[in-house]
């Protein structure tokens, strides 16, 4: 509990995303909570942050996989700690799309942990997609190399 939690006598909520046999995905505009679970067993949880509202601070979300995954999508403008274990499968930080680290700065960071049990937990920051980029050139006249 950190010194303002305890100061103000209440602790943020902890809430959770369970995917058992199936698959849940929470995306589009949504207010990401200061601590998240997300559990998977036999299924997928897929969490898009890239349209999300996300507090200044540290966001946690805390991410285990038994038999399925866990995928989370995360803008490149927030900073992103990754540290969890797995057994058996793989917890990965990935970087995709034209991403700059140094865009990212420390108000709003995720802070993604947890466990993968014969499964997968990805944690992709997800840049502009090139393709488009390129296609809005196109349509604007531009030709490579220009602007």
């Amino acid at each position: 509990m950190s010194d303002v939690e305890m100061r103000s006598g209440s602790a943020s909520p902890v809430t959770g995303i369970v995917s058992f046999l199936s698959s849940t995905e929470r995306e589009g505009r949504w207010a990401l909570p200061r601590h998240l679970r997300a559990l998977a067993v036999l299924g997928n949880v897929e969490i898009d942050l890239r349209d999300a509202v996300i507090g200044i601070g540290v966001s946690v979300i805390e991410a285990v996989a038994v038999l399925g995954n866990v995928r989370i999508l995360v803008p490149p403008e927030i900073a992103v700690e990754c540290d969890g274990d797995a057994i058996l499968g793989n917890f990965t930080l990935k970087y995709q799309g034209r991403v700059n680290t140094a865009v990212a700065n420390r108000e709003r960071t995720i802070r993604v942990t947890g466990t993968a049990y014969a499964a997968s937990v990805s944690v992709i920051v997800k840049g502009p997609d090139e393709d488009v980029l390129t296609r809005l050139g196109r349509n604007l006249g531009l030709k490579r190399g220009e602007g």
